[in-house]
């Protein structure tokens, strides 16, 4: 009987949470940049507040008053429908919740994946053997990683690696940055603050990658710990890669402001992007006819990110072909309308660059069609289109697109998709 009382009460409360959202779209159009609006369900209106408001002490009790609009919070909070900003308050509470109890169903696959588990429940002996197996697996692959740059030292490749006279000296040389790093730490304590982050323990088995690097992390530590660290969750996504990054720093390092600057976009994809790291390095820098900043490119990508990223085995092969044509495919935003087509476009991976090769090509004879509405969506739905761009990008005439260059060409040879897509360890 008394949940059936509270039925009504139940319904009034939906119905409240959806005229917030619905009316707050429909108004959307007047809300201007720098503003906040409340909806009111008792006047059925949106009521502006300003997002500079002031604050002022009272000076008889010492309260802190805050105004907005010149009017105190405290007296005008029934102007607000509470009942509504608690129903959506309920509504977000539940989205995070879903969104938590996917992520802990996440995780648990990565650790079968990762350690060999069955997902079930253990014991606390065999949960702690397999932890520390992974740790020590953990370890080793940090060790080789020391290793290897141990080596290059010793025989001297690379630039960076010259101008250590022997592997002692190196040793010393690192040792001496670790102490700085520890002496700046302390020195301020605010950082040491950042540290805290639930997953800053498993940095413990990556301890010799680390020091193999630091003093090319030295410039970057006060920016990592801002924003990797400081309980920001990106270590979890970074961590199980960090010594493929380590062992790659040397071409990520002049890149690693940027990347600090997006890391909240670019953390989630870290393993995906470092296994196609060469290809993606070619779109880090800009030159001056294509942005007024190195990174002009970069930033008109992002967006296509979360689409791109799982598709990278397929477009991988095609990256290094297509930056050259990457600011007519930016131009009219063309690449946001080709973009839902590229599973077709490139479906034959390594097999055919042709299309990629020559895209310049293609939008010379056919980039307007790209302009008409549904022309593209009716072209690339007819069975065999693909064969058909690739007919107009190797069978067109090139000489009144590129010139005296049309007859250069890209030469590759028949195994480049054998090993494109395989990370190695270059010498720096």
């Amino acid at each position: 009987m008394a949940q059936i009382l509270l039925l009504p009460f139940l319904f009034l409360n939906v119905v409240g949470s959806f005229l917030l959202v619905s009316h707050t779209c429909n108004d959307i159009g007047s809300i201007r940049e720098g503003k906040n609006y409340v909806y009111n369900l008792r006047t059925n209106s949106l009521i502006h507040i300003s997002a500079y408001s002031t604050k002022k002490i009272d000076g008889k009790n010492g309260k802190e008053i805050v105004s907005v609009n010149g009017e105190s919070i405290d007296d005008n909070i029934n102007q607000f429908d509470r009942d509504a900003l608690i129903a959506r308050a309920g509504l977000l509470r539940l989205n995070i919740l879903k969104q938590q109890i996917e992520l802990q169903k996440l995780e648990r696959k990565i650790e079968c994946c990762t350690d060999g588990s069955n997902g079930l429940l253990e014991s606390p002996l065999t949960t702690g053997f397999r932890i520390l197996k992974r740790t020590g697996m953990t370890f080793m692959a940090s060790s080789n990683v020391l290793l290897r740059k141990i080596q290059r030292v010793r025989d001297k490749k690379g630039r960076s690696n010259k101008k250590y006279k022997s592997v002692g000296e190196y040793m010393v040389s690192q040792t001496a940055v670790g102490a700085r790093i520890v002496s700046a730490l302390v020195q301020h304590p605010n950082r040491l603050v950042q540290l805290v982050d639930p997953d800053t323990p498993s940095l413990v088995a990556h301890v010799p990658a680390i020091y193999a690097r630091l003093d090319k992390l030295e410039p970057h530590v006060a920016s990592i710990l801002e924003n990797v660290l400081n309980n920001r969750r990106h270590l979890a996504s970074v961590e199980p890669y960090l010594d493929g990054i380590l062992d790659r720093f040397d071409d990520i390092e002049p890149h690693l402001p940027w990347i600090m600057k997006n890391i909240d976009i670019l953390a989630p994809y870290c393993g995906l992007l470092l296994k196609h790291m060469d290809e993606l390095l070619l779109y880090a820098s800009a030159n001056e006819d294509e942005g007024d900043s190195e990174y002009a490119l970069a930033e008109q990508l992002l967006p296509y990110l979360e689409y791109y990223v799982s598709r990278l085995d397929l477009v991988g092969p095609h990256l290094p072909l297509l930056r050259p044509h990457l600011p007519k495919l930016l131009k009219f935003n063309r690449i946001a309308i080709v973009t839902p087509h590229i599973d077709r476009l490139f479906s034959q991976g390594y097999l055919n660059l042709g299309i990629s090769a020559n895209l310049d090509i293609v939008i010379f004879w056919f980039g307007w069609a790209l302009r008409v509405p549904f022309l593209p969506r009716l072209f690339f739905a007819i069975p065999g289109s693909t064969k058909i761009v690739s007919f107009v990008a190797s069978k067109f005439p090139k000489r009144i697109v590129r010139g005296y260059c049309s007859g250069v060409s890209c030469t590759l040879n028949n195994d480049y998709g054998s090993n494109w897509n395989k990370l190695s360890t270059p010498t720096e």
